[in-house]
């Protein structure tokens, strides 16, 4: 049975027994070269469910406060190994309720870099098909297509994901895909390496020409599963404005500032932030920046143990700022 045959028969069981509400899963979208997110309440409604490489929407991002509908429903939900790590560590913050949520893990080989696939055609993208030999078959519009290796298309934080399989689920979709052995490796943080070499002024001015473009749409904080302060945040607030509502360089990267203070301990560099801006701004390396000063002074990775408490919960004398 394929992991899209087991998400369709869990599904269909927690709906007929009562158990959800509804269930929030991925489905296609316009057309076979898009998938979005599906809320299905009804058992009749499970067959538009689907599992593929497309299904980079991290689900959990409809779990945040005064987001389920209605209020006290009872929800299922798909998670992949980024996902899970962000609903666990909204589990250790109780955040969301644990009681009202039925989770099935999606074991995951890597999700497709649509916007990179996008960028290798002048015209709209139409289909994207998988073959069994590891091919990533893409259809224009005006029938031109071509094949693309799919490891060589995947979102670059799939290529060094230390978490496929997720680690919090009531029942998993399939069989456990292979992992990175944890214990004898570290985080693979080489993505940084341009960024760390730079002196403080060339960080500074590096940050100043990428948020320079940022238009304040706030795709990024509303996509973001683990930013939960929702109706509160200080980035909208106009009384009291705590931070300006200009949009210009400096006050755009006090707004990344802020949001990335807001979720460090919780972000797991799911990625859901980059995918979401409409100008491409690399949100992804501040927030990867911080996950490893985090990982540097307290060996801590986000997400990664429901029995742990938040690192900034936490005051351990045998760390180095405890001495």
């Amino acid at each position: 049975m394929s992991r899209q045959d087991h998400i369709r028969e869990f599904a269909a069981q927690a709906l007929s027994e009562g158990r959800v509400d509804y269930f929030i899963g991925w489905k296609e979208g316009f057309n076979p070269s898009e998938v979005i997110p599906a809320f299905v309440k009804e058992v009749a409604q499970v067959d538009q469910l689907l599992w593929n490489p497309l299904c980079h929407h991290n689900l959990v991002t409809f779990l945040k406060r005064n987001m389920p509908d209605p209020p006290e429903a009872k929800i299922g939900v798909c998670v992949k190994g980024c996902d899970s790590r962000t609903l666990v560590a909204l589990l250790q913050e109780q955040l969301v309720d644990r009681e009202r949520l039925y989770v099935v893990g999606v074991p995951c080989d890597g999700i497709m870099d649509r916007r990179r696939l996008e960028k290798e055609f002048a015209e709209e993208i139409v289909d994207i098909a998988f073959s069994e030999k590891g091919q990533v078959v893409v259809t224009t519009r005006s029938g031109e297509k071509r094949e693309f290796d799919q490891q060589a298309v995947l979102l670059d934080m799939c290529t060094r994901c230390r978490y496929p399989n997720p680690l919090y689920a009531d029942d998993m979709a399939g069989p456990a895909v292979p992992e990175p052995d944890r214990e004898e490796s570290q985080p693979d943080w080489s993505d940084l390496a341009d960024y760390e070499a730079l002196s403080d002024d060339g960080k500074q001015e590096l940050l100043a020409r990428i948020y320079a473009t940022c238009v304040r749409c706030f795709a990024c904080i509303n996509v973001c599963p683990v930013c939960v302060c929702w109706d509160r945040c200080v980035n909208r607030s106009r009384q009291p404005e705590l931070v300006s509502q200009k949009v210009e360089t400096k006050s755009n990267l006090l707004f990344q500032m802020v949001h990335m203070f807001h979720v460090a301990g919780r972000c797991p560099s799911c990625g859901a932030c980059d995918r979401a801006c409409p100008v491409e701004i690399p949100l992804y390396l501040l927030h990867r920046k911080m996950n490893k000063e985090l990982y540097d002074m307290f060996g801590f990775e986000p997400g990664t143990k429901l029995d742990e408490k938040p690192v900034f919960q936490v005051f351990n004398l045998a760390d180095q700022f405890g001495d």
